[in-house]
């Protein structure tokens, strides 16, 4: 099986804006983890944003979070795989490294104190979701094109098959969906990705065991899907996602955005499924969304009142 997910980078690039020069990106050294901080200059004390690409690996892409960062919420963007002295594929990669970012960020002057506010895309969703149902600090996600489980990981090889979790947890692996081959890959067809993906999510006893545990978030979650994904079924994981939180009765907000005519990306300059007209008003639409998120989320006092109002 050929390994098409890498163009979902296109997601860190989801929002196309003009950035003023005010927003510094500067190369986090010297700790033991790999990002790049976003920040502007003078400006208040906002929550900061733990940003995560996705399959695409290494640094990830710099519009989102500058952009983020323009609205005056610090951004730590990191690196988790394909990166020097990171793992080389999306395999087995330790939980654990995500806290050492996350505390680094508890000790920066420049962002408000408690809370941190995840955003992730694709694989980047997944993980997002994941480490935030294990991290009581963390006050929201937005996860974009998301996972309802931990799927298996991203082998630079797909044959013979040798199922392993994308992530794990005192050195054990998170439990996973393995891959599905059984139905085989239907090649020229431009949804057979997902067609594979959704193959995969017919085993329920798997499904079951990796199902991320959302309920455990902290704080409120804003989901966005594009109807026509071609990658992976992220509506139907979406829908999964909501219906998990309504059961187990979820005490935060919670919303799921459908873009009818929209792909993985949400982004008509790089598309992987839908219309251009349908990416472009799903980019639109979600910038706008994302924002009003962040912005009732650095209004909400500890006390989960927003200022001038009962929740």
């Amino acid at each position: 099986m050929k390994h098409y997910l890498p163009v979902i980078s296109a997601i860190a690039g989801l929002i196309t804006s003009t950035v003023q020069a005010q927003v510094i990106k500067s190369e986090i050294k010297g700790e033991n983890f790999i990002a790049d901080l976003y920040h502007k200059e003078g400006a208040p004390k906002l929550p900061g944003i733990l940003f995560l690409g996705g399959s695409e690996g290494g640094r990830p892409g710099r519009h989102l979070p500058e952009l983020i960062a323009e609205q005056g919420y610090p951004v730590l963007a990191v690196a988790y795989f394909k990166e020097s002295g990171l793992p080389r594929t999306l395999q087995m990669v330790p939980l654990e490294y995500f806290d050492k970012a996350m505390a680094w960020m508890n000790h920066q002057d420049q962002m408000e104190h408690p809370g941190i506010v995840i955003i992730g895309g694709s694989k980047g969703a997944e993980l997002a979701l994941l480490l935030a149902s294990r991290k009581p600090e963390v006050k929201g996600v937005i996860a974009l094109a998301p996972s309802s489980v931990v799927w298996d990981g991203l082998p630079e090889q797909w044959w013979p098959p040798a199922p392993k979790s994308s992530w794990s947890l005192g050195g054990k692996p998170v439990p996973f969906v393995p891959y599905d081959y059984s139905a085989g890959f239907a090649a020229g067809d431009p949804r057979a990705i997902c067609k594979f993906y959704e193959q995969s999510l017919k085993q329920t006893e798997a499904v079951e065991k990796a199902s991320i545990p959302v309920e455990k978030i902290n704080g409120p979650i804003l989901l966005a899907s594009g109807h026509e994904d071609q990658l992976w079924p992220s509506e139907k994981m979406s829908d999964a996602i909501c219906a998990r939180l309504k059961a187990k009765e979820f005490k935060h907000p919670y919303e799921h955005l459908k873009y009818p005519d929209a792909g993985h990306t949400m982004n008509e300059y790089f598309m992987a499924g839908g219309t251009t007209e349908g990416n472009q008003r799903a980019r639109l639409d979600l910038t706008t969304r994302m924002i009003d998120f962040l912005k009732a989320l650095s209004e909400t006092k500890p006390d989960g009142a927003k200022d001038g109002s009962a929740r």
